[in-house]
């Protein structure tokens, strides 16, 4: 497409507002339900296209689509709880006799622009807040898979939102976006991807509103006084799903030295049990990645770090468009795979002392979006969540966990805003404050 076609994109989402402001809240409420039962009518298809254009195994795209669907339920829930608030404005020496309140009204023209790792989710959390107010949105899905945007996109002409109400424009983000940025009746831009576009973006958007998340290099640390089983269990988990292609992947673990070595163990035989192979095959844990273009990019982050001394403990390797599950020991602190957000299946293991210790290593980053410890002690865990500099911290778990009802954003460089139910709520639409003027009348 041309950044004509997002004109027309746009034009086409700013003139259904007025028809969408029309419906009423159970209109719209109905509408979302929809979505949401048809996607996981379509099942079968949309998982389909996930597999052949993510490379996410067949269980991992039968999730995505039935976790989208609930997204769109969740967010049905919040349409009744719409509400503003009264004030008493006679608590102002010059309100007296005045009546007031405020109200949520929709902000406008959502651009909502997306990635490629989980796009039915992703977008999901666009789309349905904004529908959930008001808003039209024009997506822009990720270049390299926006086939399963489109489809979802597709829904909502079965529904009894107006033609216009959500638009897709697809192509080269690097033409398109700015376009549709720009664009003065965007309103809200809503953008799920790398750093490095989203300062573009930040530059080019002007004076809108942005939500924007943008990475991370989270950190997991397991403490001496933890199950080691259990964290190894959840820290392969969250090393290696998705082909460490998430946000959420544990990139950094921290153990406590004195069972660095019994932890480094249980984490290497439980990750050498992994299947990689045909993301269709049901048996398959591991897939390819996004593209051969990434998976020799994170070739190259480790064969950096292993020419600066880190040793590779698992995989190290890659075929064509697969890099196998990859854990490193010893990487130095300014290797890529230790700074930058590696976003491919690498983990780097190191130890650490003390909680404190821990902590801090844990803050080297210019990221902040999660942070987990695996810890029995309830003062380590206190003390790691007041200290730890991140927008979520997790205990017991690991960074890898994103439940769709808890306000989801990170702090720094990680990103603008937060997700998730009344907070994506709060963002997609603008306060309207009325004040009623009573004079007073002579009853007698």
């Amino acid at each position: 497409m041309r950044p004509q076609d997002v004109d027309l994109a746009v034009d086409a989402a700013a003139r259904s507002l007025l028809e969408l402001d029309r419906l009423s809240a159970l209109d719209r409420q109905d509408a979302i339900l929809q979505v949401a039962s048809e996607l996981l009518n379509k099942k079968a298809e949309l998982s389909k296209i996930l597999v052949a254009e993510t490379g996410m195994t067949i269980k991992q795209a039968d999730l995505e689509v039935e976790r989208a669907s609930r997204i769109f339920r969740l967010y049905s829930t919040e349409i009744p709880h719409l509400h503003g608030e009264t004030l008493s404005l006679d608590a102002d020496i010059r309100g007296k006799n005045k009546h007031g309140y405020w109200i949520r009204v929709p902000a406008g023209v959502v651009a909502a622009i997306t990635g490629f790792n989980n796009p039915l989710v992703i977008l999901a959390h666009k789309l349905a807040p904004a529908f959930a107010v008001g808003d039209t949105v024009v997506v822009k899905p990720a270049s390299a898979a926006p086939l399963s945007s489109v489809e979802m996109c597709k829904i909502f002409a079965n529904t009894s939102l107006p033609a216009g109400a959500v638009d897709v424009v697809t192509g080269d983000g690097g033409i398109l976006g700015p376009a549709l940025v720009k664009d003065p009746r965007v309103r809200i831009v809503s953008f799920t991807g790398g750093r490095e576009t989203g300062v573009e973006i930040a530059k080019h958007a002007g004076l809108k509103r942005l939500i924007m998340e943008l990475g991370s290099n989270c950190p997991n640390i397991v403490c001496s006084d933890t199950d080691l089983d259990f964290a190894a269990k959840n820290l392969v988990d969250a090393a290696y799903s998705y082909q460490g292609q998430n946000c959420l992947h544990a990139q950094r673990i921290l153990v406590q030295e004195s069972v660095y070595e019994d932890f480094k163990k249980r984490f290497i035989e439980a990750a050498s049990k992994l299947k990689m192979g045909d993301p269709r095959l049901p048996s398959t844990e591991i897939g390819p990645m996004i593209s051969e273009s990434a998976a020799k990019r994170v070739e190259e982050w480790v064969n950096e770090a292993m020419r600066l001394g880190a040793k590779v403990l698992l995989g190290g390797k890659r075929s064509g468009v697969f890099y196998q599950p990859t854990l490193l020991e010893g990487a130095p602190a300014k290797s890529r795979v230790m700074v930058e957000e590696v976003f491919g299946p690498v983990s780097c293991l190191m130890k650490f002392s003390t909680i404190q210790d821990a902590v801090e290593i844990s803050n080297t980053t210019e990221y902040g979006l999660e942070a987990a410890i695996f810890t029995n002690r309830l003062d380590d865990a206190l003390y790691a969540i007041k200290n730890l500099d991140f927008g979520g911290v997790k205990v017991n778990e690991s960074t890898d966990v994103r439940l769709d009802i808890m306000p989801f954003g990170g702090f720094r460089t990680s990103g603008l805003g937060r997700e998730g139910l009344e907070h994506a709520i709060e963002a997609m639409s603008e306060v309207k404050m009325i004040v009623h003027n009573l004079p007073v009348r002579d009853h007698t």
